[in-house]
């Protein structure tokens, strides 16, 4: 699980009192290559941090339900904490050069670039992309990503969900729409001008939806050039997050769409079988980054090929230092591109249908194995443990985040919700976050040292210590802080 069932007792500082300023959505254009190809988005990787195990957590007085929440106003405050709960203060600790895996690594980099723009410049839109996708069908990515999309928008955030599962699209169901008027059929055939004509509008306010039809023969089957409009009108598209639900298949254009994301969620259930398509996906992945990496430069052409044989992969000497030395051998430059694109690949693992905290070294020896095999370091943003109310909600077309706010899984998925938004924080104000550091470490540091964390959802001490030291999340995270301490 995310954190203790026990309850863990906090107090976040009151508001300053100032407005609170909601950056203005701004698009991420890219464009295709001349080939056809499209070029690849900024990804950034959030380093998998350390933390210490969760502490207990006092009964939070009852709170209005979320489901009733709208984004809240940029000219009002963020709400006070009654007075009345006495606040945990963390004992001050020295600060030394060992203590950098901390909760400072899920907020800050590592160095402050020397070409950073000031806090006053820096783009406040900073769109992110997130998919949710998976090897194995009926593992929960809908169910997932509605929820992810749906407690995004209850947070203030500009949200729209596309469904990209266009064999078996249903997402909308998911997110309380029944019927959809527009669909992606209807972008392709060039029936509207625009992709803003087919979003759908939800009963959530700031959120969209981009909804497919499977009924037609093909759909699924999309042709190269249907692909990359779709991909380039996504880019163009103005809002915080743009959350994407796949199909669970490796096809190329479900894998060329997933790749599209800054962040990228693989859900897997817990038996064996969804474990090892989980692994298989995440496998596959990575394969095609590499194969789309060497079709991109013409030195490169046989290693792309030996990557669609899987002769590149049987060479005895297989690691990602072989693979940098075949090619530095052929193209020097383009190794410095190849070893960007994996310093900023980001993906994680989340569980869903968890039943015992057992089920989470599940998910730690599928990280162990894709270090191993494809040498990339994954996530696990966390868990969400079995639970009727999440079947009972998605029978009715609710989310469970909205149906039941109170019940573990929603609790888990806010957790991971504050690691989200945090993130994407992190690279609008990171200037303004830089001068934090120091407390935010201090006040982490007494949680973090004693053990190693595991995942990449924040705790409820780390929630409650980036309320205190970023105004600019105050509003969001008081209402994760009051649906996790319940």
């Amino acid at each position: 699980m995310i954190f203790d069932q026990n309850k863990e007792k906090f107090q976040p500082a009151a508001s300053s009192g100032k407005p609170q300023e909601k950056p203005k959505p701004q698009s991420e254009m890219s464009s295709a290559d001349s080939d056809g190809q499209e070029k690849k988005p900024s990804l950034t990787f959030l380093p998998k941090p350390d933390t210490a195990p969760m502490r207990p957590v006092e009964q939070a007085k009852p709170v209005p339900n979320p489901s009733q929440a709208r984004p809240a106003d940029p000219s009002k405050t963020a709400p006070s904490i009654s007075p009345g709960t006495p606040v945990e203060q963390a004992k001050p600790l020295p600060v030394d050069e060992f203590s950098t895996k901390s909760l400072v690594n899920v907020i800050l980099p590592a160095k402050k670039s020397p070409t950073e723009p000031h806090a006053s410049v820096v783009n406040k839109s900073n769109k992110k992309i997130i998919a949710v996708g998976g090897a194995k069908g009926g593992v929960g990515k809908s169910m997932f990503a509605a929820n992810l999309a749906v407690g995004l928008a209850l947070l203030g955030q500009k949200v729209v969900l596309a469904d990209l599962d266009l064999g078996g699209a249903d997402v909308h169901l998911y997110s309380g729409v029944k019927s959809l008027v527009k669909t992606w059929n209807d972008f392709l055939d060039k029936k509207v001008d625009s992709i803003k004509d087919i979003l759908t509008p939800t009963a959530f306010e700031g959120l969209s939806l981009i909804g497919g039809d499977s009924s037609r023969l093909g759909s699924a089957n999309l042709p190269f050039s249907q692909k990359l409009k779709i991909v380039r009108h996504l880019k163009e598209l103005e809002t915080d997050f743009l959350v994407v639900d796949l199909g669970g298949d490796t096809t190329y254009n479900g894998l060329d769409f997933f790749l599209l994301a800054d962040q990228k969620i693989v859900v897997s259930g817990t038996e064996p079988a969804s474990v090892l398509d989980s692994y298989t996906f995440v496998k596959v992945v990575f394969n095609r980054l590499l194969e789309r990496f060497f079709s991109e430069h013409k030195s490169l052409k046989t290693l792309a090929e030996q990557i669609r044989d899987g002769s590149l992969e049987k060479s005895k000497d297989y690691s990602l230092d072989f693979i940098y030395q075949q090619v530095r051998i052929r193209d020097p430059k383009a190794l410095v591109k190849l070893k960007q694109q994996f310093d900023q690949f980001r993906l994680s693992i989340v569980l869903n249908m968890t039943e015992s905290n057992q089920d989470l070294r599940i998910a730690e020896t599928m990280q162990k194995l894709v270090k191993d095999k494809c040498f990339i370091d994954i996530g696990i943003l966390g868990t969400i443990p079995f639970d009727k109310a999440v079947r009972k909600a998605a029978r009715g077309f609710t989310p469970i985040v909205v149906e039941n706010p109170k019940c573990q899984a929603s609790r888990n998925i806010h957790q991971m919700l504050a690691a989200i938004i945090l993130h994407r924080e992190q690279e609008a104000t990171r200037a303004e976050l830089l001068q934090t550091t120091s407390r935010i470490r201090r006040e982490a540091k007494e949680q973090i040292d004693s053990g190693n964390m595991t995942l990449d959802g924040l705790t409820v001490g780390q929630i409650n210590s980036v309320f205190n030291h970023t105004p600019r999340l105050r509003q969001s995270f008081q209402k994760i802080l009051n649906i996790i301490s319940g």
